[in-house]
């Protein structure tokens, strides 16, 4: 009986929850697990999957740094012109905020505005040529278009005066801007197809 209380009452113990470490990638992104080791030039890791832990590898080439569960960061990115990483470690991690800060804050209305103008037009029109080359040709022209970096979008004011940073905002700015303009630009068009082919319709059968 003692055995079985005993028994018991260690099982019944809350499990203590495992600390995730964050693994921050030289495209921006970041990828959540636990990492185990670094051998063999890659990053064993194993990501939450279900309940259950899957494993995985990441190229360190591929990585900047990793922060512990407990805090502390290693960094695995090293300056090398010889393979094109001509920037301190320093500067890379603010070319990685100014992505993340873009990435989690840049808006442009006035280009999906633009963009969905674009393609409703279009669309209304329903001309090959004129359907779907100004959607994309409209999202090709917004990358020459400068970014404007608003106080409200920037984590730490700070990061303002480092050049790298501004070049990671802007790029990523950039992307998102195609990315929303092509979006949208497709909305627009399938909205003004839509329209043109209600308008025909009507007309048709109200002679």
């Amino acid at each position: 009986m003692g055995i079985l209380l005993l028994c018991s009452l260690i099982y019944s113990q809350p499990t203590a929850p495992v600390v995730l470490d964050t693994v921050y990638l030289m495209s921006g992104q970041t990828v959540t697990g636990v990492v185990k080791d670094s051998a063999n030039e890659e990053l064993k890791i194993l990501i939450p999957r279900k309940g259950d832990f899957k494993a995985d590898f990441i190229d360190l080439d591929l990585v900047y740094s990793v922060k512990y569960g407990t805090g502390v960061e290693s960094v695995f990115y090293k300056q090398d012109t010889l393979y094109g990483n001509y920037y301190t470690a320093q500067q890379v991690k603010y070319f990685l905020e100014g992505e993340r800060d873009a990435r989690r804050s840049y808006r442009s209305p006035w280009c999906t505005a633009g963009s969905f103008a674009v393609g409703f037009t279009g669309g209304y029109l329903q001309n090959f040529i004129f359907t779907f080359l100004p959607p994309f040709a409209y999202a090709g022209t917004t990358t020459f278009f400068r970014v404007k970096i608003k106080p409200g979008t920037v984590s730490n004011p700070d990061f303002l005066m480092y050049e790298t940073y501004l070049l990671g905002y802007e790029k990523e700015a950039r992307k998102h801007r195609v990315f929303r303009s092509l979006m949208w630009g497709g909305i627009g068009m399938v909205s003004g197809f839509l329209t043109s082919s209600i308008v025909q319709d009507y007309n048709s059968s109200h002679p």
